[in-house]
């Protein structure tokens, strides 16, 4: 009678466990539901601000600048302004300018092309995070 119970209670426990794996693994192999709204070919036509920051800005052929940041409105989620780092040399002397994004576009290769001149990026006010509201 002992082992009647035990054998039992094994079975029990197996089908048990069983039916919980089986339940899970259904659970696991569902396919994940997409985000409403999210464009996968925008994305894909779209460039990480990982990637921008620290590219070189161009007139023409002449480097201009570094893209030291992106500003982005957070209530429209869309991008307002690079920063460049201009002039200096190395890291010094540079200052922080900022620039409209429609006075930027992308060229052949992802280079970052502007038609301002380093002259008036120069004369350019210095942007400063610090004054920002």
């Amino acid at each position: 009678m002992k082992t009647t119970t035990a054998v039992l209670a094994i079975v029990l426990i197996v089908t048990t466990a069983y039916g919980q794996t089986q339940s899970n693994t259904s659970a696991k192999s569902e396919a994940p539901t997409p985000i409403s709204g999210m464009d996968t070919k925008a994305l894909a036509g779209s460039a990480r601000a990982s990637k921008l920051i620290g590219s070189n800005g161009y007139n023409g052929d002449t480097s201009i600048g570094q893209i030291a940041d992106v500003m982005v409105t957070l209530d429209q989620a869309t991008v307002t302004g690079i920063i460049l780092s201009v002039g200096g040399f190395l890291g010094v002397g540079d200052k922080l300018v900022a620039v409209p994004v429609n006075q930027i576009r992308v060229g052949p290769e992802a280079r970052f092309i502007t038609d301002l001149t380093k002259d008036q990026l120069a004369n350019a006010p210095a942007f400063d995070f610090a004054k920002l509201e």
